[in-house]
């Protein structure tokens, strides 16, 4: 499955909904919802933009706004810009058998985040490589 795609976004949801590493992780930290925009570049050549919302103890439920405006609109608790180059790494990392470190990657600079920093410090900390497993497994293309 090429990532990222809404075949993509859709297949790992549900492995991960899955994965009781995750279920933890979201029952820990509660429910949220997380705008997310892959910034284009490294070969994407359009920004990509999910919207998710995480209940402990349901399905992820996904929506997929055109644009980091439309994210904004619709108030979420927290949005992540990455860059495509970012993310790409961070999935082969994972494939690789590693676990991506995503809270160093916005303390660096490498992604932003607009929401409330320090309860992701807090419960990332915690959860440090929840899911990475579970997409390690997901067949994943790249552009």
């Amino acid at each position: 499955m090429l990532f990222p795609s809404r075949e993509w976004f859709e297949a790992a949801a549900a492995a991960l909904a899955r994965d009781p590493l995750v279920m933890a992780a979201n029952a820990d930290f509660g429910q949220v919802v997380v705008g997310v925009v892959i910034t284009r570049g490294a070969g994407l050549s359009d920004d990509f933009c999910v919207l998710v919302r995480i209940e402990p103890g349901k399905p992820f439920q996904l929506r997929y706004p055109d644009d980091e405006d439309e994210v904004a609109e619709l108030e979420p608790d927290y949005i992540c810009w990455a860059p495509y180059a970012v993310c790409k790494s961070f999935l082969q990392t994972a494939q690789a058998g590693g676990r991506p470190d995503l809270l160093k990657a916005v303390l660096s600079g490498q992604m932003k985040l607009q929401g409330d920093l320090q309860r992701v410090v807090r419960h990332g900390a915690r959860h440090q490589g929840a899911g990475a497993a579970t997409l390690r497994a997901l067949p994943t293309e790249f552009v």
